[in-house]
């Protein structure tokens, strides 16, 4: 093993280690020993869903895979902070027994919220049977502008794209949402699909300001990151 190799090793090791330690402070603040006593403890629909969301977050840190069940109904939990946090759990724990639930959750769950939250999963997980879903989801006019962002943003999370992935991302430059815009580019840069560049320098110039972001943060700006991102120097055109 080279001396990089084991550095990395080394940083994994220690990566998880801080997560474990995580958890077991997660389940000690709720008097909670052991990761079977959490499982209990998540499917208990009498404790508070504060305290529920916590225990799903412990054993996400603890990397307990038997949990995965559980979580799973709980990503469609009747409370959303408790939704938050299996789905939180899930991304920690991303076994491929998850993709088809989430998959699932992500055409077929009646609240926005629970959809969103199973979108970010998909993403996280890489899986790329769920990219016909997410292009479909993108391309949905009738979805909600969050959906289709955190859809736009898991596509970035696949291991692979499709040049199908790619031109519907181009076609989302075009529409008048400038979040979905700086998503899209966002995901352009992280894909590296260098045929994407002169549609993608063609937003330099997009100076409108995007909602919800600090700072005015312009569509330009995501522009500029993608084209970083692919390793190209630009400069907007004077």
């Amino acid at each position: 093993m080279s001396w990089d190799q084991k550095q990395i090793s080394d940083e994994a090791v220690q990566r998880q280690e801080r997560r474990r330690a995580r958890g077991l402070e997660l389940a000690k603040g709720l008097g909670v020993d052991g990761e079977e006593a959490l499982l209990r403890f998540c499917a208990d629909g009498q404790s508070e869903a504060s305290a529920r969301g916590v225990a799903c977050l412990a054993l996400g840190f603890l990397g307990h895979k038997p949990a995965v069940p559980i979580l799973l109904v709980l990503a469609n939990d009747s409370d959303l902070s408790v939704v938050v946090n299996a789905t939180r759990a899930l991304e920690m724990i991303p076994i491929p027994e998850t993709v088809l639930p989430m998959l699932s959750l992500a055409k077929d769950a009646t609240r926005v919220e629970v959809r969103n939250r199973a979108i970010d999963v998909l993403g996280t997980l890489g899986d790329n049977q769920a990219e016909e879903t997410l292009v479909s989801i993108l391309c949905d006019h009738a979805e909600a502008e969050t959906t289709r962002c955190c859809a736009a943003a898991a596509i970035g999370g696949l291991l692979q794209h499709s040049n199908v992935a790619t031109a519907r991302l181009l076609d989302v430059l075009k529409e008048p949402s400038a979040i979905l815009r700086w998503t899209a580019l966002n995901t352009l840069g992280v894909m590296g699909d260098e045929s994407a560049i002169p549609a993608i320098q063609a937003c330099l110039a997009d100076g409108e300001i995007v909602p919800h972001l600090p700072s005015e943060t312009t569509v330009a700006s995501a522009a500029e990151n993608a084209l970083r991102n692919l390793k190209v120097c630009a400069r907007p055109a004077s």
